[in-house]
């Protein structure tokens, strides 16, 4: 059932995303179901790292909590300090919030960091620059995402401006999750390189809808 599941995860991050657009474009209530789409690109990116019948389990398990955890406790003290990333707070789309923070954010950051890794590996073969260019290629999916995400309501940004440094800092927490995922981890992950795609794709064309 897992090697399934990896074979058509490719094939349903497509069909989702493309279901989403259409949502999007028909109705103004679709960015509520945005929780929806984190949780199962979250949850196809994760299958995508097992093994055929299921082993890998507890280290696959385990970098996903330190991601997400550590990407939710960046995102806390960041709204509540407003010295990593800048002033900005979370609206009410992205769902249940513990200490100001939507929690769907610790699955956006686990599937980002996989993604972009997982699409540098396809054209870097040393460890180093896969996590320094999984490293950028999150900031570069951060840049696109952040201009839809404050148009959609999913957070919004004090003054109305995003800071350079939010992309700064976007880039120094990416590297050290790219980092402990690249030394611990060495298959591929299909569904999560073409998520990366399907992503840029998606917001990209949100942006203009």
């Amino acid at each position: 059932m897992i090697q399934f599941i990896k074979k058509i995860a490719p094939l349903i991050l497509v069909i989702f995303h493309i279901i989403g657009l259409i949502l999007f474009t028909q109705s103004n209530e679709a960015s509520d179901l945005t929780w929806v789409n984190l949780t199962l690109c979250g949850l196809l990116v994760f299958i995508g790292e097992l093994g055929e019948h299921g082993q890998r389990i507890r280290k696959v398990t385990g970098i996903f909590l330190l991601i997400f955890w550590g990407g939710f406790f960046i995102e806390w003290i960041g709204t509540s300090t407003g010295y990593l990333f800048g002033e900005y707070s979370y609206g009410e789309v992205l769902g249940i919030k513990w200490l100001g923070v939507s929690l769907i954010i610790g699955i956006n950051w686990y599937a980002i960091v996989l993604a972009s890794v997982n699409f540098a590996r396809i054209f870097f073969k040393n460890r180093w620059i896969q996590a320094i260019a999984g490293a950028a290629l999150c900031v570069l999916m951060d840049f696109i995402i952040e201009p839809v995400a404050v148009k959609f309501e999913f957070w919004t940004w004090g003054g109305g401006e995003i800071p350079v440094f939010n992309y700064i800092t976007w880039f120094v927490f990416a590297l050290l999750f790219s980092l402990v995922y690249v030394f611990t981890t060495k298959q591929f992950n299909r569904a999560a390189a073409t998520l990366y795609v399907v992503w840029a794709l998606f917001f990209t064309v949100l942006l203009f809808v």
